[in-house]
């Protein structure tokens, strides 16, 4: 883990902590300031255009100095994920709602024993994506897949979609209920409600729901040997 970038990310995050006295909302502007950055197209889907930032000079100037984007991009680890449960989420809370992270390392360890290290355009899919580390792990065996990823909390899905943009990964993300909602991308329904992945707000309300008669998921599936 790079503290460097670590410290860049604290300082970014209390500099928006003195400008709202919210934590919550300092943590939504900081993570769609990062996702704009590395995703240009996302700022269209904003209810905001970041006039927070640009009419408050003092603020722009310090967050500037202090941002680096090369420096967010070279270290491949979710420094986001880690810092909502610390700062944003507590310890005891994510637990009782079971939004406990797989640390990277064991992220690296399921990739390994599910997939085999390859070139070739697999689909990868994460049912329980949270914050998207076990689809990194994933795509540093496989850097030509795509990677799918559903979750029900809408905060964690957009730390994942970051996280995807920072580092150029190809990947839908789709905020559902995989045990509600159909995923499977080989079923009409399926297919039907990726069109609503990369929402940064949710659109859960419009998605169609699980079909007691499925066909067998086309995607790998980490974690599993299907």
């Amino acid at each position: 883990m790079n503290v460097e970038l670590r410290a860049m990310l604290e300082k970014m995050y209390d500099l928006l902590t003195e400008k709202f006295s919210d934590p919550v909302r300092s943590w939504d502007s900081l993570v769609e300031f990062l996702a704009v950055d590395n995703c240009g197209e996302l700022l269209y889907q904003l209810n905001h255009k970041f006039e927070w930032l640009f009419r408050d000079s003092k603020l722009a100037e310090a967050v500037m100095k202090t941002y680096d984007a090369e420096l967010l991009r070279s270290d491949y680890y979710d420094h986001l994920g880690e810092m909502y449960l610390e700062r944003i989420v507590s310890k005891k809370e994510a637990e009782r709602k079971g939004r406990v992270l797989t640390p990277m390392h064991a992220a690296d360890s399921i990739a390994q024993m599910t997939i085999q290290r390859t070139n070739e355009p697999l689909r990868i899919l994460d049912p329980a994506v949270g914050t998207g580390r076990l689809l990194m792990a994933a795509h540093k065996i496989a850097p030509n897949s795509t990677v799918f990823g559903v979750d029900t909390d809408l905060r964690l899905l957009r730390i994942a979609f970051t996280n995807l943009a920072i580092h150029n990964i190809s990947g839908y993300l789709l905020n559902a209920d995989s045990l509600k909602h159909e995923i499977n991308i080989a079923t009409k329904d399926g297919r039907y409600n990726w069109q609503y992945a990369n929402k940064w707000y949710s659109c859960m309300d419009r998605l169609k729901p699980l079909c007691k008669d499925r066909d067998h998921v086309s995607q790998i599936k980490l974690g599993s040997k299907e």
